[in-house]
């Protein structure tokens, strides 16, 4: 199979736009669960969201070193248009049921 070379700016650009709507990401590994884990036991305040990021990241610009300047330059330019959709914090309920989830109550 032949690689794609050209990228198409329409797909790129809505997958950007999906992406800052929903940027988690996941996948099965009990390797990488139990190593990740293991060092979240051991090392203080350490983040395996922080972690898994950076290596993917990495790995994803170097084995896609052209899509990944594209996709940097559709986020900067949704960025500086004000196009990005904002990081909203999350809804707290106040009216009646506020402070169950799923049936139950929270807390203690």
């Amino acid at each position: 199979m032949a690689k794609k070379t050209t990228v198409d700016e329409k797909i790129l650009r809505q997958a950007v736009e999906q992406a800052l709507k929903q940027p988690r990401l996941a996948f099965y590994s009990p390797l990488a669960a139990g190593i990740l884990n293991y060092r979240k036991s051991v090392i203080p305040r350490y983040s395996i969201s922080d972690e898994i990021a950076k290596i993917v990241e990495a790995a994803l610009r170097k084995k896609y070193p052209a899509l990944t300047q594209k996709t940097k330059n559709v986020l900067r330019n949704l960025k500086e248009s004000g196009q990005s959709p904002s990081k909203q914090p999350a809804r707290r309920s106040v009216g009646p049921g506020a402070g169950r989830r799923h049936g139950k109550e929270e807390g203690p």
